[in-house]
């Protein structure tokens, strides 16, 4: 799956959003967030187990791509779907930190779990939206 960077605001405005000082607690809160939102949304265990995944990647990753000091996450729960919003990012930091998610042995781990990947733009901020999804 490649990352695709459009200039057009996502139709999707998150419900839910977090603001984490970039430090030792990203990691955790985001993991909580996501295992209530993805069981919100209905995700069977393996799906909520890749959404917790990536939640632990965009932790570790993000703080050196984020336009300040803090990570921010919006999160949409959906029908069976829970997409993740990160930014506002550097320019060019939504594509650098899908890169930066690469682990040695396994490969780029938010690509083969996403089921939608891009990065939006509203012209001074770059935000990477993560969809992951259960069709059964």
């Amino acid at each position: 799956m490649s990352v695709g960077t459009t200039s057009e605001q996502s139709a999707v405005t998150p419900s839910t959003s977090v603001s984490i000082a970039a430090g030792p607690l990203v990691g955790p809160v985001l993991r909580r967030v996501v295992g209530m939102l993805a069981a919100r949304a209905d995700l069977p265990l393996d799906r909520l187990d890749d959404a917790i995944l990536v939640a632990d990647l965009i932790a570790a990753r993000a703080p050196a791509h984020v336009r300040g000091d803090d990570v921010r996450v919006g999160f949409e729960a959906g029908d069976r779907s829970l997409l993740f919003v990160v930014g506002p990012l550097r320019p060019g930091g939504g594509q650098a930190l899908v890169v930066d998610a690469a682990v040695p042995g396994v490969g780029n781990v938010i690509e083969q779990l996403a089921d939608d990947l891009s990065v939006q733009s509203d012209g001074a901020d770059e935000y990477l939206h993560v969809r992951l999804a259960y069709a059964g």
